[in-house]
């Protein structure tokens, strides 16, 4: 590759520092992490693999490598790539002067969110965030400190370039996470909303009133209703004032006339009409053989 005037990094090694992180959300160990330059040794590889991830992060020039047997990838500047345990890979190609970046460690999901598999799913060059950069020249400034206390500074500044590592990696899946919180959430949203319904029978309740109730707009509330449920609210009311009548009309004595009160229609004509249009019969019928068949 045609050589290019750059600065090149220092050469840095994190290794005496054994570094690990162990939080409510990961257990990590760093086997080995270091800077090399070319200008200090070759940037090239054997064809390798190995039980842990690696990272390869080129911070100046450009990297060229194969990985699992495929065709060849480049790591411009400024891009990383995740390799995942028992990958074949090799560096086949470096600019003169440049400088990579590398990390192998292993890592335990301690809270279920997949940050394995987020590592893994996107095994091609991405490229850094402000913060990924921020944060990793970060780890490089305390690796040269060589202070006591450097590994007690480390090991949160690993946790967190790796939970971005994985935000970059797989952004999907932490979208997906959101949107599933969200739906949760939602989910959560409209059971109380039919216990709410069924509370009262769907008697007296509107879509408007529960709108308000709930602080919500109608069009929302329809929409993430429909949603959940694969039926609109209006007819989840009409559902629980329908069976409340079916109920009161097979299991008691009261006139249709009380109970087109108590179902707050305007008189048994109105109930009938509603009924009919659900149960193709009328209330009548309907009290004639549910009394038969008891």
């Amino acid at each position: 590759m045609k050589e290019t005037a750059r600065q090149v990094t220092p050469a840095i090694n994190l290794n005496p520092y054994h570094l690990s992180v162990d939080s409510n959300r990961m257990a990590v160990t760093v086997f080995w992490a270091r800077v090399v330059s070319s200008e200090t040794e070759s940037l090239l590889t054997s064809y390798t693999k190995h039980t842990f991830f690696e990272v390869q992060y080129a911070l100046e020039g450009r990297i060229v490598m194969t990985v699992d047997d495929q065709r060849p990838v480049t790591l411009d500047e400024s891009d990383f790539i995740v390799i995942p345990p028992d990958t074949y890979h090799q560096i086949v190609d470096g600019d003169d002067t440049g400088a990579r970046f590398i990390m192998a460690f292993s890592i335990t999901d301690k809270t279920g969110e997949g940050l394995r598999q987020q590592l893994t799913e996107n095994v091609h060059p991405h490229r850094e965030s402000p913060a990924l950069r921020a944060l990793l020249t970060l780890i490089l400034q305390k690796g040269q400190a060589r202070a006591p206390s450097a590994a007690s500074m480390l090991s949160p500044l690993i946790e967190t370039f790796l939970l971005e590592l994985c935000q970059i990696t797989a952004p999907q899946a932490t979208e997906r996470k959101e949107r599933d919180a969200a739906l949760r959430e939602e989910e959560k949203r409209v059971a109380t909303i039919l216990r709410f319904v069924r509370e009262d029978h769907g008697v007296g309740v509107t879509v408007t009133d529960i709108a308000r109730r709930f602080g919500i707009s109608e069009r929302h509330l329809n929409r993430i209703f429909r949603a959940e449920t694969g039926s609109t609210l209006r007819d989840a009311i009409n559902h629980e004032k329908l069976r409340h009548i079916e109920e009161l009309v097979a299991s008691t004595d009261l006139s249709l006339g009380e109970i087109s009160a108590l179902c707050d229609f305007s008189d048994e004509y109105a109930m009938n009409k509603f009924f009919k249009r659900y149960n193709k019969m009328r209330l009548s019928e309907y009290r004639r053989t549910a009394k038969h068949t008891q």
